[in-house]
């Protein structure tokens, strides 16, 4: 794969689709612990199964979901692709995102915070969403991303719905200051780490 983004060894698109998707099947495990023995390819696997195994194994419609999607995203996301390697961060993660066992979130881009969505029923997106990209928001307890927008990205509808951080907030009915609110937050989790008064510890 390094070989594949550096230029010295390209790839064919269906077969970095291939390496994404079994990929993904491990981060499953990885952040679950458990994946489900029916829609994981790694239920498949053996002692003697190699990686050439598992990419065959992906199914047809997989690499045309994945690339219907890969269509879609072009248009919306030309302009931040365009953005300096610098302002283009995958995955990343927080001062705050030990504090809740370690949260990353999707993308920010040149100070856009996106979380991506690939639902085929966008219309289901409600509270508990919206919280999670309120709590990425605030775990950056140090600013250190400079985030000013957030939103949401559809990737099944290639639609990327965004607001400031102040349109934000107001929407979901903050009033406090971002800074006060990052505050809370960070002193709320590691006061509810802390052992209570007077316990001992093993």
């Amino acid at each position: 794969m390094q070989a594949h983004l550096d230029g010295s060894r390209p790839l064919g698109e269906d077969y970095v689709t291939r390496l994404c998707h079994v990929a993904g099947n491990f981060e499953a495990v990885y952040r679950n612990g458990v994946f489900s023995r029916r829609r994981n390819l790694l239920a498949q696997a053996e002692a003697a199964t190699t990686l050439k195994d598992l990419t065959a194994a992906v199914p047809a419609y997989v690499l045309e979901d994945i690339a219907e999607q890969m269509q879609l995203a072009k248009q919306p996301f030309a302009p931040l692709r365009r953005l300096p390697a610098a302002q283009r961060v995958c995955g990343p993660v927080f001062a705050g995102s030990s504090d809740l066992g370690g949260a990353d979130a999707d993308f920010i881009t040149g100070g856009l915070l996106i979380d991506c969505k690939a639902t085929v029923r966008p219309h289901q997106i409600g509270t508990a969403q919206v919280q999670q990209l309120a709590g990425y928001l605030l775990l950056d307890y140090d600013d250190t991303y400079r985030i000013d927008r957030v939103g949401f990205y559809l990737s099944r509808q290639g639609g990327l719905i965004t607001w400031t951080v102040p349109d934000f907030f107001r929407a979901i009915g903050a009033r406090t200051a971002l800074p006060t609110l990052r505050a809370a937050l960070r002193n709320h989790l590691r006061q509810a780490r802390r052992p209570a008064s007077g316990t001992s510890q093993a």
